[in-house]
């Protein structure tokens, strides 16, 4: 099914110890989460869309050093990181969150903060993940943990959309350290366990009517007309129910008045397959669909593709994935099993074993009036740092 799988080995671990911890852990950060909250609230109301994070790096910077870490950097590709250093440092443990968002500049982005909640433009994806890796310092600070490997943590940039994981891609190929295993960390949903990669292709098919164009021929009409057509013929292509794949029409830009034929358009779409075979078969379907309405109809069609994603992922008994069911297990989380097609994908391409974890619940993801729920986030962070303890105790080892 995921033509890239990572080799494991059969071990088992203990984690009794860790899972004991647990509910002094929830209990320590009940009070330790407002400085989540705070860091969340700081990084939320800073615009950071996907090529223009600047502002949000620069203050992710400023919030490393202020939770205690010395000397974070901003590589070239905009990507902020910080070391914790680890009492032994034989290895390091990547944790990450990305830190841009779909929401633009024009948007306003205020956060509102109730007793249980918060309201606002992307504070679940991802300010509070993000907020959550600048606060992990103080956070193991106060709950008296120590790591013996050192502790990477990244705010990634260029991860959605047309970004294509440039941000992380990046990180990961001109990393100096060691890393024995990696966790991204996103804000919803509580309860989300990714170990693989699902294959990806996210394209655009841009529309042209040329100046000349023969109104009089033969099915004439406008931008609005032919991108239908062409919307009626992508539903029309079979997919395979085995292996799983789906395609989205996710977007159509086209036309803005009521009285004017509009010359060009762009309809937005992404295709997800368990094989990337079938995604390359599909993606030659589409780009015929578009060489064909050209000829046929005297327009120009072109498809864009704007990202891709192979299959990837490590295995369902993998150590660190048994471990992560045990502590969501322990703490009454219930695991959805969710393929992912962000920053995790990267990880595993790289050679790495990783994990995605969701840290609370939330709703209207991607709306202006996104809302997380504060009384699950004590129990969503005491999940990532009991499993942060778990690779420094060498589950990932071979």
């Amino acid at each position: 099914m995921y033509q890239m799988m990572l080799e494991t080995t059969s071990k088992d671990f203990d984690l009794g110890n860790l899972l004991q911890d647990l509910p002094t852990q929830i209990e320590k950060l009940q009070e330790a989460r407002k400085l989540v909250l705070t860091d969340a609230v700081l990084l939320g109301e800073v615009p950071s869309p996907t090529f223009n994070e600047e502002d949000r790096i620069r203050l992710t910077v400023d919030r490393f050093r202020e939770n205690g870490m010395e000397d974070p950097e901003i590589d070239e590709q905009g990507n902020a990181s910080a070391v914790l250093p680890g009492s032994e440092g034989r290895s390091s443990i990547l944790v990450m969150a990305h830190a841009d968002s779909v929401f633009d500049a024009t948007t306003q982005h205020v956060l509102n903060v109730g007793p249980d909640s918060i309201t606002g433009p992307g504070i679940a994806d991802n300010a509070i993940g993000l907020a959550t890796v600048v606060a992990l310092p103080k956070l193991l600070k106060i709950l008296g943990i120590t790591l013996k490997d050192d502790l990477i943590l990244l705010a990634n940039t260029k991860s959605l959309g047309r970004g294509n994981l440039e941000g992380a891609r990046y990180f990961l190929d001109t990393k100096q350290r060691p890393i024995s295993a990696g966790i991204c960390v996103e804000g919803a949903s509580q309860g989300r366990l990714s170990y693989a990669g699902l294959g990806t292709l996210r394209g655009e098919i841009r529309l042209e009517v040329p100046s000349n164009y023969d109104w009089n021929r033969f099915g004439s009409s406008g931008a609005v007309g032919h991108l239908t057509r062409i919307i009626n013929q992508l539903l029309e292509i079979p997919l395979p129910k085995e292996p799983k794949t789906k395609m989205v029409l996710g977007g159509l830009t086209c036309g803005s008045t009521y009285n004017k034929t509009p010359h060009s358009g762009c309809l937005r779409f992404e295709i997800t397959s368990e094989a990337d075979e079938v995604i390359a078969e599909l993606q030659q379907k589409v780009n015929d669909l578009c060489e064909q309405c050209s000829l046929e109809n005297g327009t120009t069609v072109k498809l864009e593709v704007v990202a891709t994603r192979p299959n990837c992922g490590i295995p369902f008994t993998h150590p660190l994935v048994k471990a992560t069911r045990s502590i969501m297990d322990e703490i009454g989380i219930t695991p959805q099993v969710i393929p992912s097609t962000g920053d995790l994908n990267v990880l595993i391409e790289a050679g790495y074993a990783g994990v995605t974890l969701g840290l609370t619940h939330a709703e209207n993801i991607g709306e202006e009036n996104e809302t997380i729920q504060l009384a699950p986030l004590q129990a969503g962070i005491a999940q990532l740092v009991t499993l942060l303890q778990a690779i420094d105790k060498g589950i990932c080892e071979s």
